[in-house]
C-alpha cells in the first residue's frame, strides 16, 4: 500500500509541465489589434464590458482559447457557432481581479485535496478564503454575469459546466471548449 504522502507528491507533479507553460504564458498579455476588432464583433456592449474587465492575463487567456476550439472545430470540418467563440472569450469572467499568490494556492490545495478547497473556500471568508471561493465556483459565477449581461442561453449554459466532464459525443461544442481551455 502506498503512503498518502507518496501519492500528493505525485499529484501535485502530474500536470507540471502545463502548470510551468500556464505560468509562463502568463506573461504575454496583449491583445493584438485584429485580436480586438474580431472580439468586438462577436461581444455585445455588455460582454465586451465584462472581457474588459477581466486582468489582462485573462484575456489572453480567452483569445488563446477561442483560437483552440476554432482550430478544433475545423479539424473536424466544422465551423465553431458564434455561442462557441463567445463562450470561449467569457468563459473565465466569473473568476474576477483574483491575484497571482491566490491562484497558485488554489492550484496547489487542489491538487492536495479538492475536499480542503471546499472546506476552506468561503464567500464570506477572508481575501484568500474569499479568493479560493470564487476561483472554485468561478464557473457559475460568470454564468450568472453573462446572463445578467444578455448573452445567449448557450453561452451562459457552456461557460456554467465548463469545469464538467462530458460523455463522448453528448456534446461537441462542450467538448471543443474543454479541449481549447486544457490546451490555452
Amino acid at each position: 500500500m502506498v503512503a498518502a504522502s507518496a501519492v500528493i507528491p505525485m499529484r501535485l507533479l502530474a500536470r507540471w509541465p502545463y502548470r510551468v507553460g500556464q505560468f509562463i504564458r502568463g506573461f504575454r498579455t496583449a491583445v493584438d489589434p485584429e485580436e480586438a476588432r474580431q472580439i468586438s464583433a462577436l461581444l455585445s456592449e455588455a460582454e465586451l464590458q465584462l472581457f474588459l474587465a477581466m486582468r489582462p492575463r485573462d484575456r489572453r487567456h480567452a483569445v488563446e482559447t477561442m483560437r483552440n476550439a476554432a482550430r478544433l472545430a475545423a479539424e473536424q470540418g466544422a465551423t465553431p457557432s458564434e455561442d462557441l467563440l463567445v463562450a470561449s472569450l467569457l468563459h473565465d469572467v466569473g473568476k474576477g481581479q483574483i491575484r497571482v499568490q491566490d491562484r497558485v494556492l488554489y492550484v496547489i490545495l487542489r491538487a492536495i485535496s479538492p475536499a480542503l478547497v471546499d472546506r476552506v473556500a468561503t464567500a464570506e471568508g477572508g481575501r484568500w478564503r474569499l479568493a479560493l471561493w470564487q476561483l472554485r465556483h468561478h464557473a457559475s459565477v460568470g454564468a450568472a454575469l453573462l446572463e445578467g449581461a444578455g448573452s445567449t442561453p448557450r453561452v451562459v449554459e457552456l461557460t456554467a459546466v465548463h469545469h464538467g466532464d462530458p460523455e463522448p459525443g453528448e456534446d461537441v461544442e462542450l467538448g471543443w471548449l474543454l479541449a481549447a481551455d486544457d490546451a490555452a
